[in-house]
C-alpha cells in the first residue's frame, strides 16, 4: 500500500502530474518553496482529531527541477531565485497544514544565508529554537523563537556541509 500525503505548491507545476488532487490551498500571500530539504513532520497532541499539524523546512529559494527541466520558476515571482549566482537568502520555514480543509499557511519564516542545495532545519526541543544549516555558505546557526541567532558557526569544507541537527545527549 502506498500512502500519498497532501502536496504544496503551485498547481502549474502539478498540472499533468496525476497528482493534482493532492494538492492543497495556500491561505496568505507569500512566495512559494523552490526547492526544499529536511522536512519535518510536528504533529500536535489533536493533530489525529482535527487533521492540523505543522512542518519545518529548509527553503532553498532556488527555482530548479532536473525532471522537469520546462517548468517556468520565473512565474513564482521575483522573490524565488532562478540564477543561481544570484542568490542571497533561504528559508527556515514552518507550515501549517490543514488536511481537512485542504490547506496549508506559514506561519513562521527565518531568512538565512543561501543555499541552492542541500541544507537543513531542525526545530531544537522544546525551546521553539531552530537550528539551521546553510550548506552552500558552510554556516549553520540556531535561532531563537524570535529568528535572532543564537550561536553561527562556520565549517571549513571543499564544496558545502550537507545537514547539521543538534540532540540531547
Amino acid at each position: 500500500m502506498t500512502l500519498l500525503q497532501p502536496s504544496v505548491g503551485l498547481p502549474d507545476f502539478w498540472a499533468g502530474s496525476g497528482f493534482e488532487d493532492k494538492l492543497l490551498q495556500a491561505q496568505g500571500d507569500f512566495s512559494l518553496n523552490a526547492g526544499q530539504h529536511s522536512v519535518t513532520y510536528l504533529p500536535s497532541s489533536d493533530t489525529a482529531m482535527t487533521g492540523r499539524y505543522q512542518v519545518l523546512l529548509y527553503d532553498n529559494n532556488f527555482g530548479t527541477a532536473e525532471s522537469y527541466p520546462k517548468f517556468d520558476w520565473g512565474q513564482l515571482g521575483a522573490a524565488v531565485v532562478t540564477d543561481y549566482s544570484k542568490g542571497t537568502h533561504s528559508f527556515g520555514r514552518i507550515f501549517t497544514v490543514d488536511e481537512t480543509a485542504r490547506t496549508y499557511e506559514l506561519v513562521d519564516q527565518i531568512a538565512v544565508p543561501f543555499s541552492g542545495y542541500v541544507s537543513s532545519a531542525q526545530p531544537v526541543g522544546d525551546s521553539n529554537s531552530m537550528l539551521v544549516a546553510s550548506g552552500q555558505a558552510k554556516t549553520f546557526t540556531e535561532y531563537d523563537r524570535c529568528g535572532l541567532p543564537i550561536a553561527t558557526y562556520e565549517m571549513e569544507a571543499e564544496k558545502y556541509i550537507y545537514r547539521v541537527y543538534k540532540y540531547e545527549l
